[in-house]
């Protein structure tokens, strides 16, 4: 299916690659549905573009690229709300804020986005008894 948006103009995307936020994202409920793309193949930093909405896109990381020592554990209802089974199932993404430049991006490492490849259901879960917080530096980090 062709899909409008935001950053890349239209692109072509597949029902399968589709990602379901049953709850949305706090702040976007009406939102549910969005595809990962990537930005640029040698660096490790994509768009979480609306299905919904041509206008609604979030820059994402994979946190462990930046942040090495990254560890969170995933709440048990999050696992079961998901219907994860497996640690191969699971992707997790953390959405940028970039300012200016990329130099002065921060990355929401206390609230990651856990995805289950397996059926394409997603929740942005904000980490309990962590101290993480939602702007820490991308460049420098790594």
């Amino acid at each position: 299916m062709k899909l409008e948006t935001k950053y890349l103009g239209e692109v072509e995307v597949q029902e399968q690659d589709i990602i379901t936020f049953n709850e949305g994202i706090p702040g976007f409920k009406e939102y549910r549905q969005y595809v990962i793309l990537q930005v640029d193949e040698s660096v490790s930093i994509y768009y979480l573009q609306s299905v919904d909405t041509s206008e609604l896109s979030f820059v994402i990381t994979n946190p462990f690229v930046f942040y090495p020592e990254y560890e969170l554990e995933i709440p048990q209802d999050v696992l079961e709300q998901l219907r994860i089974e497996k640690t191969e199932e699971v992707a997790i993404y953390t959405i940028l804020t970039i300012k200016e430049t990329l130099k002065t991006a921060t990355v929401n490492l206390l609230a990651p986005l856990i995805i289950n490849l397996s059926n394409r259901q997603a929740k942005q879960v904000v980490l309990i008894n962590t101290e993480y917080e939602t702007k820490h530096s991308l460049i420098g980090s790594a």
